[in-house]
Parts: structure tokens; C-alpha cells; sequence
């Protein structure tokens, strides 16, 4: 299964026009707002590795819509990576996926490079990849990252 936005909208758009708007005509309100939003709940920060921004704690959410589940996540953590690293655990409460959940993060920009990789295993826990020696990451924000759950 893929969990790529692309290939989602792609197959959406290779649906032959009169379809698409026949069954958006015919949807019923109730239908229509089929979406469910799960509560925001903090992630568990490994403390030894990075920190909540002030008024920026990260938490994370799912929102299914039409029996797609997609994660959101929201915040920001200062660090100091030099390596990849286990930033945090996705609370108890959250079911961990049945597949690398993977999305593209802003961090401080060094060297050209603004952005790194937010992960989440199978395990429930969410590592932060890109960083080096000569190209720590000093912060990640998170409010970027709307992803497929399952």
C-alpha cells in the first residue's frame, strides 16, 4: 500500500470527470462530513535529546476523512542532533502504525539545507535524520507535517 499524497491525488484525478462530479453531487451531507479528529496529544520528548519550544509542545493527531486516516503533527523541539536520533514515542493512547510513516520537516537552515526527515516505526517511535557532525540540527518544526496514517 502506498502512503504517498501522489499517488492518492493521482488516482483521483484519473477518474473520468463526469464520475468525480457526479459523486460529489450526490454526496449527502452526512457524507460529506465524514471526518473524525482524534484529541492532540503530546509526544513523550526523550528529554536527553531535545526540548518543547515555549508554546509550541509537540502533539500529534489522527483525521480520517472518507476512511483515510492521515497524521498530523504540530510544535516545535530544539536540539542538537550531529546524527539521526529518536527524538520521542508516540503517547500511549496512539495505535503505532503498521508501516514507516515518513514527512519532511523545516529545520534550521545550515549549509543550504533546511529540512530534514520526521519518521515514525512500526515501534511507535519518531526519529529525526539528516543531521551530521558538520551539520547538526539545532531545531525542527512540525506544523508542516500532515501525512497517510494507515
Amino acid at each position: 500500500m502506498s502512503h504517498s499524497r501522489r499517488s492518492i491525488l493521482g488516482a483521483a484525478f484519473g477518474l473520468p470527470a463526469a464520475v468525480a462530479v457526479g459523486s460529489v453531487a450526490a454526496a449527502t451531507p452526512a457524507a460529506a462530513a465524514a471526518v473524525d479528529a482524534t484529541a492532540w496529544t503530546d509526544l513523550v520528548l526523550d528529554s536527553t535529546v531535545a526540548t518543547a519550544q515555549t508554546g509550541a509542545t509537540p502533539q500529534v493527531r489522527t483525521v480520517t476523512i472518507l476512511g483515510t486516516t492521515f497524521l498530523q503533527v504540530r510544535g516545535a523541539i530544539t536540539c542538537s542532533l550531529t546524527a539521526d536520533t529518536k527524538i520521542a514515542t508516540l503517547p500511549a493512547s496512539m495505535t503505532p502504525p503498521t508501516g514507516y510513516i515518513r514527512a519532511t520537516a523545516p529545520r534550521n537552515n545550515s549549509q543550504g539545507i533546511n529540512a530534514c526527515r520526521f519518521e515514525v516505526n512500526t515501534a511507535g517511535s519518531v526519529t529525526i535524520y539528516g543531521a551530521t557532525t558538520g551539520n547538526s540540527i539545532t531545531w525542527v518544526q512540525f506544523d508542516s507535517i500532515q501525512t497517510v496514517w494507515r
